[in-house]
């Protein structure tokens, strides 16, 4: 049995928590169905779209796309301190938006998918609370925090279960995408207390516990969800959070800290 109280007793925020277990169909739910900004946690979907659109032959992803010499967005990312003249593939866009969040190569992924689109597949996925808004626009994000995406905790493991039930995708496809999501680079906060090493599968090691997913952070703002596997279990978990006050842009956030340490009370009741 997972205990949240404790671990949510005194946080300076808003937080909801849900969880499910793939093997035994045990679940984990707080404020599992209320609606909270994604910040970069969207990605998720923009990555999905992208491959419902290529298992239908709308877009190949070995196309490669130059990145406009006057293309800039801030924030996180490579492209924006690269020198022009770059051409990736749709495919290096998804892993860059993935692996780093990177910013640019999300807002070329937006505009050649379309947000009417991307919010189609969403639909067609099942899930009724969740929303891409807009590209990643800051001006916007400073006055409406859900300006990028808002979602659920509900939902969001909702399309995990999902996916890994091969509900959504092939079985060639889903395990692509999460391929591309278990190369995230920012390996906190759901991996910060787990035994997950995510440079092992590069260096041909053992990798027992691995971990698929995207975080989001923006001022007052932090969440992150995925698939947490495990050798005697798996689970979909998403923990999100908001009108978080500690303004701190460090691993040592209290909404860092905190869904960190929910993540580590998860394994270790079903790991």
């Amino acid at each position: 049995m997972v205990e949240l109280a404790p671990l949510t007793h005194g946080f300076a925020g808003v937080v909801g928590v849900a969880a499910e277990n793939l093997v035994t169909g045990a679940r984990v739910e707080l404020r599992a169905s209320e609606t909270f900004p994604t910040a970069s946690a969207i990605k998720i979907f923009v990555l999905y779209a992208l491959w419902c659109e290529a298992a239908d032959g709308k877009i190949d992803l070995t196309e490669r796309h130059a990145v406009p010499e006057r293309a800039r967005t801030l924030g996180s990312g490579v492209l924006l301190h690269l020198a022009p003249g770059l051409e990736p593939t749709w495919s290096d866009l998804a892993t860059l938006m993935m692996m780093l969040s990177d910013n640019l190569a999300t807002n070329l992924l937006i505009d050649r998918l379309g947000v009417d689109t991307i919010n189609a597949h969403i639909r067609r996925a099942g899930l009724e609370h969740t929303r891409l808004n807009g590209r990643v626009d800051f001006a916007r994000l400073a006055a409406d925090k859900t300006a990028l995406g808002a979602s659920t905790p509900a939902d969001l493991v909702c399309f995990f279960v999902r996916l890994r039930q091969g509900a959504l995708l092939d079985d060639a496809a889903t395990e692509r995408l999460l391929d591309v999501m278990r190369i995230q680079k920012y390996i906190e906060p759901l991996r910060r207390y787990l035994p997950a090493d995510p440079y092992a599968r590069e260096f041909g090691d053992p990798e027992p516990v691995w971990v698929a997913s995207k975080t989001g952070s923006l001022s007052g703002v932090r969440c992150e969800a995925g698939l947490v596997h495990a050798p005697k279990a798996e689970w979909a978990i998403a923990v999100m959070t908001r009108e978080v006050r500690d303004p701190r842009v460090t691993s040592d956030n209290d909404a860092v800290r905190l869904i960190a340490e929910v993540s580590r009370a998860v394994y270790d009741a079903w790991a």
